[in-house]
This record gives C-alpha cells, structure tokens and sequence, in this order.
C-alpha cells in the first residue's frame, strides 16, 4: 500500500508572492502620499507668533528663529530655531512649537539686568549668571563691580574670571545684611572695598570675613546717624574695633 507524499508547507516568501504586486501599489502610493504631505503648501508655516519678550523686537526673534517660509514646516528643526534665539544676549529660555495645521509659537523668557561690570573706561550690563546683556551701563541704579581687566567681554559672553565671580557673591552677602552697596571693588592689597549710594566708604578686608563684618554695618550707620553727623568711611578691617572717620 503507497503512502501519499506530504505536501511541503509554503514559506513565508511563498505565501506573499500573490499581494507583491498590491504591496508594491501600496508602497509608491504611501512615497507618494508623504512626498505630497512634505510639498503641499498648506504646510508651509502661515503664522509665527512671540510670547514672554520685553525688551527684545519679536520681529528680531523671528528673524533669529530662521523659519524658512517655502518650506513643510514640520520637517524644520525648531530645536535648531530655539537654539539660535537663545543666543541672543538677553534671552535667557526659548521654545519654539509648532500647531496644525502650519502656526509656529515662540515663547521666550528673558534675562533680568543684575550688575554693571566694569572693565577700565568700559562698562557692560549683566545678568545674575554674569552673562554680559549690552555694553554702555544700561540702567544707573544697579551695582558696579570693578572687575579689574582692561577689555570688556562683547554682549552675549559668560563672564567668568574670578574677580568679578567673587564680586557678584560679594554683592549678594552684603544685600542680605541690608547693606545695598552701590560699587564694589578690590584695593591694592586685595581687600573689599564697598561705597554705599551716599556716598560712604566702606573697608570691609578680606571678604571671607563678610558674614562677621557685614552685620556690623548697618548698627554703625544706624548709631552714627542718630548723632547727626555725616560719615566719610568705616574701616572694619578690624571687625572687633571699627573704625569711623567722619565728614570735615
């Protein structure tokens, strides 16, 4: 008795070989669609819009951003966009997003102007994180710190060398003890050196002691004041004797 021979099972390959010509209609149909959808103008952006900018232009933001306008705006980085907004000098943040079916959205924050750094004649404006905003000394109510280097960083630029650096942590000790100091800088021998707005000098040493000798500040002004006489300096080099010089 003959056996019947077994029917060998049909691969894979096999299988498919009737629907590769409907998979090959559906692949150039879907290259066509995504062709399509990446030149159909509808996708070309329409609108881009600014949010959370203050001082700088939205025009100039935009223009930074470089959103090509003839092109599908979902296939443009705007990671790339957000990048080069950032780099202008009083932007702190920048997100660029985009919504169907073309608008582009821009939002930004922008960096507030902390201390003027001055560098000889020159003097720039910059923000908590010493980033240098503009040059010329911006807005006259704010801090001087006498960085001690001739040349000043151009707008945009991280200050960075430690004189400054120290100066601005300087600032900040001095502000929690109440002593609003309008210029700041180091003497000869390295010791801080602080002129309040009116005009009062004050010799506060080696500014690793500030947490004993700024305290000492304000009673001293306080009690000087009360006497009614002007004062021209106070020497607290010596934390445990100041020294007040008054106004001839």
């Amino acid at each position: 008795m003959s056996r019947k021979p077994r029917r060998r099972k049909k691969g894979p390959a096999a299988r498919l070989r009737p629907f590769w010509l409907l998979c090959g209609v559906l692949a150039i149909g879907a290259a066509l669609g995504l062709y399509y959808a990446a030149t159909w103008p509808g996708f070309y952006p329409k609108r881009v819009s600014v949010s959370g900018n203050r001082v700088v232009p939205a025009d100039q933001i935009v223009s930074r951003a470089q959103i090509a306008p003839r092109e599908n705006v979902w296939l443009q980085n705007v990671s790339v966009s957000a990048s080069r907004i950032a780099a202008i000098p009083y932007i702190e943040t920048a997100t660029v997003r985009r919504s169907l079916p073309a608008a582009v959205h821009i939002t930004v924050t922008e960096r507030t102007p902390f201390v003027r750094l001055r560098y000889g004649t020159q003097t720039v404006l910059a923000d908590r994180h010493l980033r240098v905003l503009q040059s010329g000394g911006g807005n006259a109510a704010l801090p001087v710190l006498v960085t001690g280097y001739p040349a000043a960083p151009p707008p945009g630029a991280f200050v960075k060398n430690q004189n400054a650096v120290q100066l601005r942590d300087d600032y900040e000790a001095l502000a929690d003890a109440h002593v609003m100091a309008a210029l700041l800088q180091y003497d000869k021998f390295g010791d801080l050196v602080a002129t309040m707005h009116n005009g009062v000098q004050l010799l506060l040493g080696d500014d690793r002691s500030l947490a004993q000798t700024a305290p000492l500040v304000g009673p001293i002004l306080s009690q000087v004041a009360a006497q009614g006489r002007q004062i021209a300096q106070v020497d607290l080099r010596a934390p445990k004797t100041p020294v007040v010089v008054f106004k001839k």
